[in-house]
């Protein structure tokens, strides 16, 4: 840059190139703005672009929380798959201790049937033996009421 004394008289070529070289520059840094100012408008386009892209996509704390959520529902279930096989071994279970407890019911009654019906012959056996002694009884009765009250 040359420093220009004002009081010297310039030529139109002078006064030319001094204007030509103070374009350039300005054009220069016209250019420089313009740029700057376009690589932020591309930046922030591209930036909204990418985050309306990414707007659908989930964030890390979202990805946590579902792994989260995901690992929790599956322990619930595998929990719950546990207690329903558990109720149906314990259906089962019951249903088989009732099937052996019916069972042992018609075994013993039987048993006690066989034993009512020992105790009815027994006891039948018995009363016939004393039913015999007296089985003539009323005859005699008849005789002895003939012969004592015989004549009335």
């Amino acid at each position: 840059m040359n420093t220009i004394d004002m009081t010297t008289p310039v030529t139109r070529g002078e006064l030319r190139e001094e204007l030509a070289r103070f374009e350039e520059k300005l054009e220069q840094k016209l250019e420089q703005k313009l740029e700057q100012k376009l690589e932020q408008k591309l930046e922030q386009k591209l930036e909204q672009k990418l985050e309306q892209k990414l707007a659908h996509l989930a964030t890390k704390a979202e990805l946590a929380h579902l792994a989260t959520k995901t690992e929790l529902e599956f322990w619930c279930g595998a929990l719950l798959e546990q207690i329903n096989a558990n109720e149906r071994r314990r259906e089962a279970s019951e249903r088989q201790l009732h099937e052996r407890i019916s069972e042992m019911g018609r075994t013993l009654s039987a048993e006690l049937a066989r034993h009512v019906q020992a105790f009815h012959e027994a006891t039948f056996v018995k009363i016939s033996a004393v039913d015999d002694k007296y089985k003539d009884l009323p005859g005699r009765v008849e005789r002895l009421e003939g012969q004592v009250l015989g004549g009335r």
